[in-house]
């Protein structure tokens, strides 16, 4: 097992982490020339002084960093010879202060970054949403030496299957605990925001508004957080069983705490508690504070009520995705995690079947009210 671990830049999370078989750090600046993939406003503040003195501790505990330039989008810089050269320039001085790799999703970073630091690790982040085995041979083509598979893959053991003949050339590394919603229609907004709002003299906003419409789906259907394509730390030994043994614990806006529970449980294979303590899970995290912020409805307030009980999830319940596509069925056709999330689910003490939430729809006049500082 190979964990690789967001990091807050909480010197003290290193220190606690150490004992488990962490292998990597990933992270960056808050706000930075290319943008990356953590809107800037829920990221601790990090300059060069402090991000030079983390990097130190994080080597002397015997442990890489990877440096997260994984923006979905360059806006065009890569026609301006004097932005690729400012970029240039910022490569080398990461690779000056000792990063020992990047994280990256645009094929044109890939290529500069292989240029002219051949030895330096290249992990092409789930941003570059890999969901097919000719994207995988495309960017190892380009000289990538890891590939961090879309969330949405965790479930597709048809293709994880497939991907098996290419360990020997390539590392894969599967995210364990996002709560991206399946099929996620908002998530090429959420990747734009997020790298905008990330990058010098980009979007001013204290919330990424498709959060909004991904907590209103999921209010509308608890179900949701079953289909999420979360991993569970008992069921790392599937994935261990086809080969993957590099897992991403995600969570650099979490506290330190947060992070060190997640990466424990990881580690130990095993949770007793609610999932959500160690999945993202800002819908219910920080959609209800944000509603309360601006004077919103109160229909999200239930989304901080759900437990999902991680003891609950019947013996080899992934066994049903392994024979059945989810990419081919609907889901009111299947009705597994609906199933499921009546077995493990809870919210204040009553079976999902027992509310009565009644529809609603992502109050969209709302968002102008998310620019700006808040």
């Amino acid at each position: 097992m190979r964990l690789v671990v967001g990091t807050n830049f909480d010197d003290e999370l290193i220190g606690k982490i150490k004992e488990y078989p962490v292998s990597h750090i990933f992270g960056s600046h808050t706000k930075t020339l290319t943008g990356h993939g953590r809107a800037s406003f829920i990221l601790p503040q990090v300059d060069d002084e402090r991000f030079k003195a983390h990097l130190d501790v994080v080597h002397e505990a015997g442990i890489k960093f990877l440096y997260t330039m994984n923006t979905a989008t360059l806006n065009g810089g890569e026609y301006s010879e004097k932005f690729v050269k400012r970029l240039s320039e910022e490569i080398e001085r990461l690779v000056g202060f000792g990063v020992d790799g990047f994280v990256v999703a645009l094929p044109f970073l890939v290529r500069l970054i292989k240029r002219e630091h051949p030895e330096l690790e290249v992990s092409i982040s789930s941003y570059a949403r890999v969901y097919n085995i000719r994207e995988v041979e495309n960017f190892m083509e380009l000289g990538a030496d890891t590939v961090i598979l879309h969330e949405d893959d965790n479930r597709n053991f048809r293709l994880l299957r497939s991907l098996q003949k290419l360990q020997r050339r390539v590392d894969f590394e599967l995210i364990t605990n996002n709560s991206c919603l399946w099929g996620c229609v908002y998530r090429r907004t959420h990747d734009i925001v997020s790298s905008q709002s990330s990058v010098e003299g980009g979007i001013e906003a204290w919330f990424e508004y498709p959060i909004l419409f991904c907590a209103t789906d999921v209010r509308n259907d608890l179900a949701n957080i079953i289909r999420m394509r979360w991993i569970r730390p008992e069921d790392l030994v599937v994935y261990e069983g086809l080969g993957f043994d590099r897992f991403k614990i995600a969570g650099r806006n979490k506290r330190t705490e947060w992070l060190v529970r997640a990466v424990k449980a990881y580690a130990n294979r095993k949770y007793d508690g609610n999932l959500l303590d160690i999945v993202s899970y800002p819908q219910g995290r920080a959609v209800p504070k944000v509603m309360e912020k601006v004077g919103g409805p109160k229909d999200y307030d239930v989304l901080k009520e759900v437990y999902v009980d991680n003891t609950k999830f019947p013996p080899n319940w992934l066994s049903f995705f392994r024979y059945n596509q989810c990419e081919e069925r609907s889901c009111s056709e299947c009705g597994y995690c609906t199933a499921v999330a009546r077995e493990v689910m809870r919210v204040e003490g009553k079976e999902i079947s027992e509310l009565d939430l009644g529809k609603i729809q992502a109050p969209i006049d709302l968002i102008p009210r998310f620019g700006g500082n808040g």
